[in-house]
C-alpha cells in the first residue's frame, strides 16, 4: 500500500472530470464569484524547456503582519531542473508567479522561497508539505487573501478544500469532514471519491474560511473502497515562520 500511496501521491497531476466526483464538489461561483480564492502556480526557468504553467494551485496567507505565497512542496517534482535535487533552485529559476485564470491580470509575484533548504532533497512524501514565498510587489483587489485558525479542529467539524483541477478553468470547491490527525501530523479528511490532480498546494478552510491546512496527499483505497485524503496542517508552516 506504500508504493500505491507514493505513486498517487506523484499522480496528483493527473486529469479529474467532475463527473467522477460526487455532489460535494461545486464549482467556486458563490457570493464570491469575482474573487480569485484559489490560484495556479505558474513556474519559469531561464531554461524555458523546464517551465511548467500549472505546477499546482496556491494562495495568499496573512499572518503577524506579514504576506506569504504558498504552495505544497512536492510540486517541485513537476516545477525543477534536471539537476534540482534538494528545496533550492541554484539561481535557475526565471519566476515563480500564482496566477489567476478568472483574470489574466490578477497575478501574485513570488519572491524569496522562505524554507529554501540545500540539506533538504525533494522526495516524497516530504518533510511538511508547504512552499512558502515572500510576495513581491502589490496584490490586486480580487485576490483572497487569508489567515491562519489557531484553535485545533474538532471530530466531525466540517471543512472544505480549494484547487484548481488541470485542464480546467473553475476551481473545484470540496467540501468534507475531520476524522482526526495521522501520525505524521497530518489532516485526515473524509471526502468525496475523486482524482484531485493540479488541487495539490490549495487552501483547506474551516466554515469560517480560515486554513487549517493545505492540499497535499490523497489517493483511493480500493481494498478499503474509500478515499483517503491528508491534507498538511499548519504546523510546519508555523514552525518555519516563527524560527
Amino acid at each position: 500500500m506504500r508504493i500505491l500511496l507514493l505513486c498517487t501521491v506523484l499522480a496528483f497531476a493527473c486529469h479529474i472530470t467532475a463527473q467522477e466526483v460526487n455532489l460535494e464538489i461545486t464549482s467556486d461561483l458563490s457570493s464570491h464569484a469575482q474573487i480569485d480564492s484559489v490560484l495556479v502556480s505558474d513556474v519559469k526557468f531561464k531554461n524555458p524547456k523546464f517551465d511548467n504553467p500549472h505546477a499546482g494551485s496556491g494562495f495568499l496567507l496573512e499572518h503577524k503582519g506579514k504576506l506569504y505565497a504558498c504552495t505544497a512542496k512536492h510540486v517541485l517534482f513537476f516545477a525543477k531542473t534536471d539537476s534540482m535535487k534538494t528545496i533550492s533552485f541554484d539561481d535557475e529559476l526565471k519566476s515563480w508567479e500564482f496566477v489567476s485564470k478568472k483574470n489574466k491580470k490578477n497575478k501574485v509575484l513570488a519572491g524569496k522561497l522562505i524554507n529554501e533548504d540545500k540539506q533538504e532533497a525533494i522526495v516524497m512524501p516530504p518533510k511538511g508539505d508547504w512552499l512558502v514565498f515572500e510576495v513581491e510587489g502589490e496584490i490586486r483587489q480580487g485576490i483572497q487573501i487569508y489567515s491562519l485558525r489557531e484553535e485545533p479542529l474538532s471530530e466531525g467539524e466540517k471543512v472544505r478544500f480549494l484547487g484548481y483541477p488541470y485542464n480546467t478553468t473553475r476551481p473545484v470547491n470540496v467540501t468534507g469532514s475531520f476524522i482526526g490527525y495521522t501520525k505524521e501530523g497530518n489532516l485526515s479528511l473524509d471526502v468525496p471519491k475523486g482524482n484531485y490532480g493540479g488541487c495539490s498546494g490549495g487552501p483547506v478552510l474551516d466554515t469560517q474560511g480560515r486554513v487549517v491546512g493545505l492540499v497535499s496527499m490523497g489517493y483511493f483505497n480500493q481494498k478499503e473502497n474509500k478515499m483517503v485524503f491528508e491534507p498538511a496542517s499548519i504546523k510546519y508552516f508555523q514552525t518555519i515562520i516563527n524560527n
